[in-house]
């Protein structure tokens, strides 16, 4: 059976993780804080599941491979490629960088590189994110910055705001700061290089293991990270949307309405729905599915037009 997939996500819970899933979302999250909402994925390290429907309790991972034609559009993928997430970051996320696909593959048993981007679902005043070195910045001076404690004089920082976006090559150095909520579309990978974590320790008294050799031979050096210029709203019936990342590994499309709007899709591609603000309901061959903020959704790639109605504003990937 075709239909928009709900997604039930798996929570993760990390020393920089807040409340903001719970009360801003009123997702069931099993923690006090939660750092990371793994929505759409079908990596082994956090396998969601399916919410509603004929398939209700299994892992999307499962629902997709025992159709990949209809799920997928093609048969021959042997591992799912995207990820979506939602990153509640109450403190700071360690100053840290992916590797590319080759360099994974060599180095990390197959896994996938990552590269992603980031979506700014809420702020606080005067809220930063690391987004690349500084010009300059060479493999010695990164080693021994690291060594010497004086990183964070070669780090790039941008201001973000609600509505920011960014773009997040494998291989640039990053960081996500305090107080900032994110919607997250990456390559389904969770190999993580982490440089530096500000000397903190975990609940027993542990500090969290860096990965200097492999960040150096990692980090692109020519990644010198500015915030993109907003591309211009197009308008369509009901609402706008406006393209905010594409790349070889996906596509990510804003989209705001306060009526509906209606999507044509291409029957070769999946698509994923991550609902960032407002209600309502996506309809599909004469069938409702409702929706509220914090809300993903698997769409198969057989599904062809359908409908997202409410006063609503959602990002849409796809490959």
């Amino acid at each position: 059976m075709i239909y928009p997939i709900k997604t039930q996500p798996i929570f993760k819970q990390y020393i920089w993780g807040g409340d903001s899933l719970k009360k801003k979302f009123n997702k069931d999250v099993p923690f006090d804080t939660a750092a990371e909402s793994w929505e759409i994925s079908c990596h082994n390290d956090g396998l969601s599941l399916v919410a509603d429907g004929e398939y209700k309790g299994k892992t999307l991972k499962e629902v997709i491979f025992s159709n990949k034609k209809e799920m997928l559009g093609r048969e021959d993928t042997q591992v799912f490629p995207l990820l979506v997430k939602i990153l509640d970051a109450k403190d700071s996320l360690s100053v840290q960088v992916h590797p590319d696909n080759e360099f994974a593959a060599k180095h990390e048993n197959g896994e996938l590189g990552k590269t992603e981007m980031w979506y700014i679902i809420d702020a606080k005043p005067g809220a930063n994110l690391v987004f690349g070195l500084k010009e300059g910045t060479s493999p010695e001076i990164l080693k021994s910055s690291i060594e010497d404690g004086t990183l964070e004089e070669h780090l790039n920082y941008v201001p973000v705001k609600k509505g920011d976006y960014l773009y997040i090559p494998s291989g640039t150095i990053h960081a996500i700061r305090d107080g900032i909520l994110i919607a997250e579309i990456q390559q389904s990978s969770n190999t993580t290089y982490r440089v530096y974590d500000y000397n903190r320790v975990d609940k027993d008294g542990n500090k969290r293991p860096l990965h200097v050799e492999k960040a150096v031979l990692a980090t692109n050096y020519e990644n010198i990270g500015n915030i993109p210029e907003p591309s211009p709203d197009v308008e369509i019936p009901g609402g706008k949307f406006e393209q905010i990342a594409k790349c070889e590994y996906f596509t990510v499309e804003k989209y705001e309405t306060r009526t509906f709007v209606e999507i044509e899709k291409e029957t070769d591609k999946f698509e994923m729905l991550v609902f960032t603000d407002g209600a309502g309901i996506i309809a599909y061959n004469g069938k409702e599915y409702d929706f509220r903020a914090g809300d993903s959704f698997f769409i198969p790639a057989a599904m062809e037009k359908y409908t997202v109605s409410g006063e609503c504003e959602f990002l849409r990937s796809f490959e």
